[in-house]
C-alpha cells in the first residue's frame, strides 16, 4: 500500500520511529532518517544500507529550529522531492505536582510540541514550493485529559494535537495533507518509565504498521487501539467528579 517513495522521518533512532524506518524500507522508500542519537542514527543507516535500502542519516536535535532547518536541507537534497514526512520525536515519564518542576514541563513541551512546531516552520514552505506533500505527527491518546502523574505529557499532546489539526484544515487547499498520530500504549524506552498499568500493550513494529497502514489510507487521523481509542473518548466527557475518582484509584500519586 505504500505510495511514498521519499520519506523523512524525525526521532528514528529507536522505538516506533526506527520500527517506521524498517517499515517504508521494506516498502521501497528512500529514506532520511533524523534523530539527536547520533550513534543510534548512524548504525540504523547503515544497518539499512547494508541490506540494499537507500538511507540517509543526520544527527538533529529537534528543539532546535536551526538543527531542523538543516535537517530539511539535506533531506531534500539527498530526495530532491519529498513526499512523506514523520515527526515522532517525543519524550515522557511520570511527573507530580507535589514535586512539580516548570522545567521538566517545559523541557517536555520543547520536543512534544515545539518541536512539531520546528518542523513545519520549514517543511511547509518547501511542501507549498514543490506543490505536495503529507505531513504526520505523533501524538497520544493521551491528550483528552489532564492524566495523574502524567501532567506534562498529556497537556503536550494535546497542544500537538491541536497545532496538528489547525495545520491540516489550513493547507489542504495547498495540496499538503496533514495526519494526526495518535497511538495507545507501545513498548519503548519511554512507556518503561510508567509506573501504571498499560493495557493492549503492542510491540514498535505493530504499532508502525498500523500507523504506515492508515497513512496510505489516507486518514486524517490514525489512532489505535480502538478499545482505547472508544475509552478515551468516554473519558473525556466524564463528569469531573467521575474523572477524579476515576483517577484516585487507577493512577495513585507516588510521591507522598
Amino acid at each position: 500500500m505504500n505510495k511514498f517513495e521519499n520519506v523523512v522521518i524525525f526521532g528514528a533512532s529507536q522505538g516506533i520511529g526506527k520500527a517506521l524506518a524498517m517499515e517504508y524500507i521494506s516498502a521501497g522508500s528512500k529514506l532520511v532518517i533524523l534523530s539527536r542519537n547520533a550513534a543510534q542514527t548512524k548504525l540504523l543507516s547503515e544497518e539499512i544500507t547494508a541490506d540494499g535500502g537507500e538511507c540517509y542519516h543526520q544527527t538533529c536535535d529537534i528543539t532546535s529550529t536551526e538543527s531542523v532547518k538543516s535537517g530539511i536541507i539535506f533531506a531534500s537534497e539527498k530526495l530532491g522531492k519529498i513526499d512523506l514526512v514523520i515527526i515522532n520525536s517525543g519524550v515522557g515519564g511520570p511527573n507530580w505536582m507535589e514535586s512539580f518542576s516548570s522545567k521538566q514541563f517545559g523541557d517536555t513541551f520543547e520536543v512534544n510540541t515545539f518541536g512539531i512546531a520546528h518542523v513545519l516552520e520549514y517543511i511547509i514552505p518547501f511542501m507549498i514550493k514543490q506543490g505536495y506533500g503529507t505531513i504526520a505527527g505523533v501524538t497520544s491518546l493521551a491528550d483528552v485529559r489532564g492524566y495523574g502523574g502524567s501532567s506534562s505529557y498529556s497537556a503536550s499532546k494535546a497542544a500537538a494535537s491541536i497545532l496538528l489539526e489547525a495545520a491540516r484544515v489550513e493547507l489542504k487547499d495547498k495540496n499538503i495533507k496533514v495526519i494526526t498520530v495518535r497511538p495507545g500504549f507501545v513498548k519503548t524506552a519511554m512507556t518503561d518509565k510508567n509506573e501504571f498499568k498499560m493495557p493492549l500493550l503492542l510491540q514498535p513494529n505493530e504499532a508502525a504498521k498500523k500507523i504506515a497502514n492508515g497513512i496510505a489510507k489516507g486518514r486524517t487521523i490514525v489512532q489505535f487501539p480502538f478499545p482505547i481509542v472508544w475509552a478515551t473518548r468516554i473519558i473525556k466527557f466524564l463528569p469531573n467528579w467521575i474523572y477524579d475518582w476515576g483517577m484516585s484509584k487507577a493512577r495513585p500519586r507516588k510521591d507522598k
